[in-house]
């Protein structure tokens, strides 16, 4: 079972979006999430969850991550 899968849990009910420059959003399936997140080191893959899940933005490769505002 790899990294994500086991911490997916913590974010897989919300949607995720991801921006260069917090301006403009774009949705992010989890998926692709699970691609990105296996690329990285457990301990990174752990803190980027932990941030996203406490509804702050992480930084990942580039861009900005965060769980999609309720409208």
């Amino acid at each position: 079972m790899d990294k994500y899968k086991i911490k997916m849990e913590d974010i897989s009910p919300y949607p995720i979006e991801r921006s260069a420059d917090c301006q403009e959003w774009e949705d992010v399936s989890h998926e692709e999430m699970e691609t990105i997140l296996d690329s990285v080191s457990e301990d990174k893959a752990r803190t980027f969850l932990g941030v996203v899940r406490n509804g702050s933005f992480a930084a990942l490769d580039g861009y900005f991550y965060r769980i999609r505002p309720r409208s």
